[in-house]
């Protein structure tokens, strides 16, 4: 990653905070980080290796999946919210495209790069997320209706997204003309689409999951397992990887539109053999020095010795 691309799109602090998370978990459906490391011009990151595609990519090539395939994805993003919760980080994006799946068929969270920290009984304010997906709250925070939004928005944006997964499509559909005021009008006033032939207690669990008012949502793990929905669910088997995927991604092929992300690094990024020659020249800059300096080289196998109190290279 650019050091001054970071810079001159304004996501330097984004990408040091996102670091800053990322050092301190280790879940089985997070994507963890194990390395990173800097040269003059670059940031590099070394995460898990996922192979089997995300999940937006899963739904365009198939429409929508299986309930019991969606349920176990819901299950294993739950448990990777919750984690996160207790750690006092909101992620503010969860949405398919940041869930991946690994060669297993396994469901991994991704992108803390909306991610932020809260204390206890402090309330986020930004207008953060992905417009689908935000929970209301967020919109009458940004329309100044409420002093701010809490975890909650997380569970809101896992109900959207375990909706579309079995649907196809999000539960309210609007174009980006709308402004946050239209979008509270929709979600207030119009009914979510459920298909007939959806059991009773999906439809209870979805609607607590999408309840408009945040004091009637689903909030917790504790309160998901309650439900009658999720109760012969043995969680701590999908916690363990146990519970067997129902799809597998194929290992022969590219699990992701080459084309889309051919276009992507051809627009977005820059070749990385592009060196410049000058060292003294890229350092002028006194933000790119600072980039570097608030840049830390991290090991997972050195953190992980330093917290077993052994010396590092020892496990």
């Amino acid at each position: 990653m650019s050091k001054r691309r970071c810079i001159e799109k304004g996501v330097a602090f984004n990408v040091l905070r996102e670091l800053s998370f990322l050092r301190k978990i280790s879940h089985p459906f997070i994507v963890n980080l194990w390395y990173t490391f800097q040269d003059h011009e670059y940031m590099y990151m070394v995460t898990d290796l996922l192979l089997g595609g995300d999940l937006r990519f899963h739904l365009n090539q198939q429409g929508k999946f299986a309930e019991d395939r969606s349920k176990l994805y819901m299950c294993e993003i739950s448990l990777a919210i919750e984690y996160l919760h207790g750690n006092g980080i909101m992620h503010r994006d969860i949405k398919p495209e940041n869930i991946l799946l690994d060669e297993q068929g396994h469901a991994h969270l991704t992108d803390l790069n909306l991610a932020t920290q809260l204390e206890p009984n402090e309330l986020a304010t930004s207008y953060s997320g992905t417009r689908p997906y935000m929970a209301p709250e967020v919109y009458e925070c940004a329309l100044g209706l409420v002093s701010g939004y809490d975890f909650k928005v997380d569970w809101w944006s896992l109900g959207v997204t375990f909706y579309e997964m079995m649907r196809g499509r999000t539960p309210y559909e609007f174009g980006p003309q709308f402004t946050p005021e239209q979008v509270l009008l929709l979600i207030r006033e119009s009914y979510v689409p459920f298909p007939a032939h959806w059991p009773n207690d999906l439809l209870s669990f979805l609607r607590l999951l999408l309840c408009p008012s945040p004091e009637g949502r689903i909030d917790s793990l504790a309160a998901l397992k309650r439900h009658p929905y999720t109760a012969r669910i043995d969680f701590s088997t999908v916690l363990a990887r146990r519970a067997a995927p129902v799809f597998v991604p194929c290992k022969e092929g590219f699990n992701c539109d080459p084309m889309y992300e051919l276009e992507e690094r051809i627009v977005v990024s820059t070749p990385i053999h592009r060196r410049r020659r000058n060292k003294k020249q890229y350092e002028d800059s006194v933000e790119l020095r600072e980039f570097s300096q608030a840049f830390i080289d991290y090991s997972r196998d050195e953190a992980s010795s330093l917290a077993n109190g052994l010396p590092t290279g020892c496990r």
